[in-house]
């Protein structure tokens, strides 16, 4: 069972997401509670919770002043009425950036991420990054789209492909909407979580929307997607070699 450490300044906010928590009582335990900084980071310090739900805005100081004060660092799910620290939370052990106020449909996509790390948590004084991540999970909990003067955030999940655009990439989502961002395909490949891959060189792919493979000549495949406008993407030749290995045909 993870213990779970709410710090939010709004009394609130706070029985919201106990409210919320009623369906993961198996699974999470919320073990104590804290409305401003200083107090959240002595409370944090003696229990010793797996994870927080860490409000930036405090009375007293910012949620990352607080998790920069502790001598370990926990798993972090933010809970936050601004998206314009969305960017700095990638820097913590973030496994997702809620913004006030959030649907309980989102609030339980975040809970599940964290439930895929149940089990990897060893002992107390053991809680730190490299411990509780595996190779290519240490990844921010969204894809970050600037828009002018806000960011939004693509969750990884609704991310069906990313195409290179000369300059930039597309974004595509399941929903075939379409994001443009600085970048380049390498540089991504090493950063994405493990269920993307590189089939093509202009191309890298959400594994989990792959809904048909078909032979095609040379040894490449036709890769037919699942989203609403069933993208057909051709391997290139020097990775169809590996993409078959990865699928396992």
């Amino acid at each position: 069972m993870l213990k779970g450490f709410i710090v939010e300044d709004e009394h609130l906010a706070s029985a919201r997401l106990q409210k919320m928590l009623e369906s993961y009582t198996q699974q999470i335990e919320i073990i104590g509670e804290a409305d401003q900084g200083a107090a959240a980071i002595v409370a944090i310090e003696k229990e010793r919770p797996d994870f927080l739900f860490l409000d930036i805005q405090l009375p007293d100081m910012t949620g990352f002043e607080v998790l920069q004060a502790l001598t370990y660092q926990p798993l972090v799910i933010f809970t936050t009425a601004y998206e314009q620290y969305a960017i700095q939370a990638f820097d913590t052990q973030s496994i997702d950036y809620l913004v006030k106020p959030f649907r309980l449909e989102r609030f339980k996509r975040a809970i599940e991420k964290l439930l895929k790390f149940d089990g990897l948590l060893s002992n107390n004084e053991q809680k730190t990054v490299p411990q509780i991540t595996a190779p290519k999970t240490e990844n921010p909990f969204a894809f970050p789209i600037k828009l002018k003067d806000r960011i939004l955030l693509l969750d990884y999940e609704d991310i069906a492909h990313i195409k290179a655009e000369e300059k930039y990439i597309s974004v595509v989502t399941n929903k075939g909407k379409t994001y443009l961002s600085d970048g380049s395909l390498g540089k991504l490949e090493s950063t994405l979580p493990k269920y993307f891959i590189r089939v093509h060189r202009s191309y890298i792919i959400n594994q989990n929307y792959i809904k048909e493979v078909r032979k095609f000549f040379k040894g490449k495949l036709i890769l037919i997607l699942s989203d609403t406008q069933e993208t057909t993407i051709t391997t290139g030749e020097t990775y169809s070699k590996a993409v078959k290995k990865y699928l396992g045909i």
